[in-house]
């Protein structure tokens, strides 16, 4: 489109071969995305621990190297992708968000069991007992 002085307006270009990423969206304020497939009731259990569906007006038409709506055939208004088109029935993403605090939240309440494997890993004692003839590392025998 034309601009005031009659030249084309600059549209972004990617150049051709240059890395593209298929599901790739802006930032929505105070919330962080995530693309969860449609398989073994994924959806459903995002939405009980917060998550929302985002809705086709709260991001751009074009996501990534795609049309938003091109395989987006959700009536609600969610949008949503074809991920998978194998043998079986095809599996679609739906983008949903979450406060970035309950996100923080969560990613800390992951953080603090993992730190709990991990000193039992450290302490060679998995799920806190003591295990005879297990495997130590040369060189970390611990001293009874």
């Amino acid at each position: 489109m034309p601009n005031k002085v009659g030249r084309p307006k600059k549209v972004e270009r990617v150049p051709f071969g240059a890395h593209r990423t298929k599901l790739q969206v802006p930032e929505i304020k105070g919330y962080k995305l995530r693309w969860i497939n449609d398989v073994d009731g994924r959806p459903d259990r995002a939405v009980e621990g917060g998550y929302e569906y985002v809705l086709q007006d709260e991001v751009p038409k074009r996501i990534g190297q795609g049309n938003l709506h091109q395989d987006n055939s959700d009536i609600n208004g969610r949008v949503s992708r074809v991920v998978s088109k194998g043998k079986t029935t095809p599996i679609r993403a739906f983008l949903m968000k979450i406060r970035k605090e309950w996100y923080k939240e969560d990613q800390l309440a992951k953080e603090q069991v993992n730190e709990q494997v991990d000193e039992a890993l450290r302490q060679s004692t998995p799920g806190g007992n003591v295990v005879e003839n297990q495997y130590v590392p040369k060189g970390h025998r611990q001293q009874v």
